[in-house]
């Protein structure tokens, strides 16, 4: 029995001897080749606000990384292995680098609202200020001991965040029929909206532009200076300031201009004014006069006749009371707007009407100086009240 019982153990250390020995002579890893970022489709980005959506950016893709044991000329895969996205700024040599993502694939889809908040937050970029900023690929692996690598080259990047802008604001377009003066907001043509919604990025505007025209669109914010959404390409525009990128109007006459700002298209079309009738006058009329004897508005000149333009003072309100207004031609009744949605300011449309229909009232909930501004082809309005 004594006998057989130092056979099994002489056979257990000779197997533990073995084990050992095999785990002694493991295969080392002798070289790693980094993997290596692919070129990005374009090397300037000019990040635009997505508002209610988060739309893909750019898709980063990257070599794998290369593992070589004991010596081998041919590669073996190893696991764990995870890619890192990173990014920094020109210049700091990821010294504090920034996470865009991690994953174990070789792909890297990058978002423009994530992507935003790590340049403002992390790189404390500026809205609207362009900045250089380069990304590189670091490479995870290992178990018990992780090691790292990155990647063999870094791709650099010009970029400019986003900010958020005032979806209501005001929309000029200037050019030729205003010698380009970017300051002056009363000679720059206004553009429309049909409804106070915060998520309609479509600006519209009807009325007249003269022969040999170059123009752009000038959005509020940008109120002395050249930044403006410039033609791209046919159809396309893009927010940039540049001595060209301008639209041209070749022939006179009126025309519909609409542009998306989310989209970032735009359309021009011929407006045909044929026995359309030219209003002597047209005022705003409501309580705030007694529904009588309104104040007129202006032109917006001779060739514009029937955008109408107006500054206004209204009454301070009683808690819950309310501003009632509309408009009205030749202090008629016969000629008259009335709101298509009550509740729509600053921006909204109204409807022409004769006789006695029924026609509510554009309702204005605050009192104060109002900058108006009618079309009376299209019924569009705008009640901007003045900053204090």
């Amino acid at each position: 029995m004594k006998t057989y019982l130092k056979y099994i153990i002489g056979i257990l250390c000779l197997l533990g001897m073995v084990a050992c020995s095999d785990r002694d002579t493991e295969p080392a890893l002798t070289r790693v080749v980094p993997g290596t970022l692919d070129d990005f489709p374009a090397d300037s980005y000019e990040l635009q606000n997505p508002e209610d959506v988060n739309p893909l950016l750019f898709t980063a893709t990257w070599t794998e990384t290369l593992f070589y044991l004991g010596g081998s000329s041919t590669p073996t895969p190893i696991a764990p292995v995870e890619y890192t996205l990173q990014v920094d700024r020109v210049g700091n040599n990821f010294e504090t680098p920034q996470t865009l993502l991690t994953t174990t694939s070789l792909v890297a889809n990058v978002y423009t609202k994530e992507f935003n908040n790590l340049l403002e937050e992390g790189l404390n970029g500026v809205p609207g200020e362009k900045m250089e900023i380069e990304l590189r690929v670091l490479t995870s692996y290992g178990q018990n001991m992780v090691r790292e690598v990155v990647s063999g080259n870094k791709i650099q990047l010009a970029v400019t965040p986003f900010k958020d802008r005032d979806p209501l604001q005001l929309m000029y377009i200037i050019g030729d029929m205003n010698g380009w003066n970017n300051t002056d907001a009363d000679g720059m043509y206004i553009m429309f909206k049909n409804n106070s919604d915060s998520k309609n990025h479509v600006y519209t505007y009807t009325g007249y532009m003269p022969a040999n025209c170059y123009y752009k669109f000038l959005p509020e914010e940008s109120l002395g200076t050249y930044k403006a959404y410039c033609f791209r390409e046919e159809g396309k525009l893009e927010y940039v300031e540049s001595d060209g990128g301008s639209l041209y109007n070749a022939t006179d006459g009126y025309k519909t201009i609409t542009i998306n700002l989310k989209e970032l298209t735009y359309s021009v079309e011929d407006y045909d004014i044929t026995g359309v009738k030219v209003w002597g006058s047209v005022g705003l009329i409501g309580e705030f006069c007694g529904w009588d004897n309104e104040p007129l508005m202006t032109r917006f000149s001779a060739d514009n006749s029937h955008i109408w333009k107006m500054a206004v003072t209204l009454p301070p309100l009683a808690s819950g009371a309310t501003h009632p207004v509309k408009f009205r031609a030749n202090k008629s009744w016969d000629s008259r707007w009335a709101a298509t949605d009550p509740e729509s300011v600053p921006y909204g449309k109204s409807v022409f009407l004769m006789g006695d229909e029924y026609d509510p009232n554009i309702i204005l909930r605050e009192g104060g100086d109002y900058q108006v501004i009618f079309n009376d082809l299209t019924g569009h309005y705008i009640f901007q009240k003045k900053k204090q």
